[in-house]
């Protein structure tokens, strides 16, 4: 969470955002100076091109060297920006055609009329996505644009008629402001500052490119929150207070109902998978009643609840423009009725979901068997009495854990902990544990205090703790607690980094990583490809003993005779296989791995076949 954030960057995102609220003009002029910026760091580079195409044109005949660079530099950057600028999200989407859903496009015309919108050209369905957006195909250019609406199937089933209308003004809201417009002019901008690759002017412009894109992120995401907000007065306008504080309700509590690997876990892991309806299982979810303790608790978290500046949605409580949650919770038990009222019926659309979530699924149950299979072996070769070292029991629980079983896991970081009382890492586990489950903010703090003191002490504790306190100190609202851990965490990163990344010894605690059959398979499989080179791998985990962390390797042996470019096959392999780090093995590693008994996986001499 807040990955590469910084104190200091945190407070620029601030300061950007109290420039745009205090001091308007100076804002724009910011903006307006930071493209200036950009133009004519471009219009430099076009005219360094331009002069070097000119040198090629006049004598060709001396500068081979140079047209090819040219060449291959402007067919890559071009290539790359024409694949980012007509990738289509929506591409791959059933389309809810007006003949087939002729209510759904009559309230959305009626919509788009009401807030001033032009028409929507296309609606689509998303099938596994609890939201509403919109875009636009060609934005820049006015008699080509076209506008596009995609409909998230969970959304629609947790909402009704009305909450459904108020979603439709505030995404076609977003359309009459000419957000898709002006955002995909500052979308242009960007890709083309990331897709350029121009060799050496990449290399001299590479650092004055990653600032800029940071200073044009920072300056536009209070714009971003403005339009929001601005897309959220539409609904209000339109359809009043009451319609958007509906709509805010229903997207906070039954967001929290829309993961997705949650929902089709049941299904991937029961014996009637194959029969099972995946649109069904959404539903099911969907409409959930909430208590309204529930409910209650929920809304008052979500009202302290504060956003990092960085994301775009304001928090709750300014999108609501209330801090009461009593002038929420009555909109939490909003009917649901938009499938039977615009659609027909409940079912209208399990067809389509189905056919597209089914693959899913599948791969979904393949994954859990292989994981379960591997992990339920795993546990049965962990001791299970008082002698288990912190590192068994902290593996024992994330085993469990990933195995669904969360109350055991738990059982067994509180049995660890009366065991190891003074273990830093099964001490932090447990408090993971029990910070989320406090019953109020006084409760959580001393075990926030903890967690603080503990990474303070051992920076490995981070790897354990850190998502956990920033939920909670963005829960509180207490943004000066968050600086204080992004500090703990820089100042803390270099001694952390140093040791997980220090060089794999024999002396290390190395032991064999617990693989699946099919896991194996498909690692075969992707080292394949490298077969007249790779000889065989050892995956293997290095752990920091008492710390409940491994660095995971896969330490490769070379064939005999071969000649091969080392570097680039470790690289290939090192991003091929996300997770593990790929280095070549040596005489002591591979004597090590003997006298613990590790196998190694052989590698095929020729590229094997995807079963696909």
């Amino acid at each position: 969470m807040l990955e590469g954030v910084t104190r200091r960057e945190w407070e620029r995102w601030e300061s950007a955002e109290r420039c745009y609220r205090e001091h308007p003009s100076f804002y724009r002029f910011r903006l307006a100076l930071l493209l200036a910026e950009g133009a004519v760091v471009g219009l430099l580079l076009f005219a360094v091109l331009a002069w070097l195409v000119a040198l090629c044109v006049m004598e060709p005949l001396e500068h081979v060297r140079l047209i090819s660079f040219l060449v291959i530099n402007l067919v890559v950057t071009a290539s790359a920006y024409y694949i980012i600028i007509t990738h289509r999200s929506w591409t791959g989407l059933p389309e809810l055609r007006a003949e087939d859903w002729p209510r759904l496009h009559e309230l959305v015309r009626e919509t788009a009329d009401a807030v001033g919108a032009p028409r929507i050209h296309r609606i689509f369905l998303v099938p596994d996505e609890f939201n509403a957006s919109v875009s636009s195909a060609f934005p820049l250019v006015p008699c080509l644009r076209s506008n596009v609406l995609m409909l998230g199937f969970p959304l629609l089933v947790a909402f009704g008629e009305r909450g459904l209308r108020g979603v439709l003004a505030h995404e076609l809201g977003h359309i009459a402001h000419s957000d898709t417009v002006h955002f995909g002019a500052l979308r242009h901008v960007h890709v083309f500052w990331s897709s350029v690759q121009l060799g050496v002017f990449t290399w001299a412009l590479g650092p004055w490119r990653r600032s800029y894109l940071r200073r044009l992120d920072r300056l536009v995401s209070p714009v971003a929150r403005e339009r929001e907000l601005a897309a959220d007065r539409s609904v209000a306008q339109l359809y009043g207070e009451e319609t958007l504080r509906e709509v805010l309700v229903t997207l906070k509590l039954r967001g929290a109902d829309a993961d997705m690997d949650e929902i089709m876990r049941p299904i991937a892991v029961s014996e009637n998978g194959a029969k099972a309806s995946p649109a069904e299982a959404i539903r099911a979810a969907m409409r959930r009643r909430i208590p309204a303790d529930e409910a209650r608790r929920r809304l008052e978290r979500d009202l302290r609840s504060i956003v990092p500046p960085m994301e775009e949605h304001p928090p709750l409580a300014v999108r609501a423009g209330t801090t009461d949650v009593n002038a929420l919770v009555p909109f939490a038990s909003a009917p649901q009725d938009a499938f039977e009222s615009i659609f027909g019926s409940a079912g209208a659309l399990d067809g389509e979901v189905d056919k597209l979530m089914r693959p899913a699924v599948d791969e979904m149950a393949k994954s859990i068997k292989e994981s379960r299979e591997r992990n339920e072996k795993y546990i049965e070769s962990l001791p299970k009495d008082g002698s288990a070292t912190p590192d068994e029991i902290l593996d024992r629980a994330m085993a469990l854990n990933a195995l669904g079983r969360k109350d055991e896991a738990i059982a067994a970081v509180r049995a660890g902990r009366a065991a190891h009382p003074d273990n830093a890492a099964i001490e932090t586990a447990e408090l993971c544990y029990e910070l989320p489950k406090a019953a109020s903010a006084e409760d959580a703090s001393p075990i926030a205090d903890r967690l603080e003191q503990l990474i303070e002490k051992d920076p490995m504790m981070r790897l354990w703790a850190e998502g956990a306190l920033f939920c909670h100190f963005l829960e509180i609202g207490a943004v000066d607690r968050i600086k204080d851990l992004l500090d703990l965490r820089q100042h803390g990163e270099k001694a952390l980094m140093r040791r997980l990344n220090a060089k794999l010894k024999p002396k290390d605690n190395i032991q064999a990583c617990p693989m699946s059959d099919g896991e194996r398979e498909e690692l075969k499989q992707v080292l394949s490809k490298h077969g007249r080179a790779v000889k065989e791998v050892y995956v293997v985990r290095r752990i920091y003993e008492g710390t409940g962390t491994s660095t995971y390797y896969l330490v490769l042996r070379w064939r005999r005779f071969t000649l091969c470019n080392s570097h680039e096959i470790i690289a290939e392999i090192d991003e091929a296989c996300d997770g593990f780090g790929a280095i070549e093995g040596t005489k002591a590693l591979f004597r090590r791995f003997a006298e613990l008994g590790i196998e190694p996986i052989h590698v095929p001499r020729k590229p094997v076949k995807s079963d696909s």
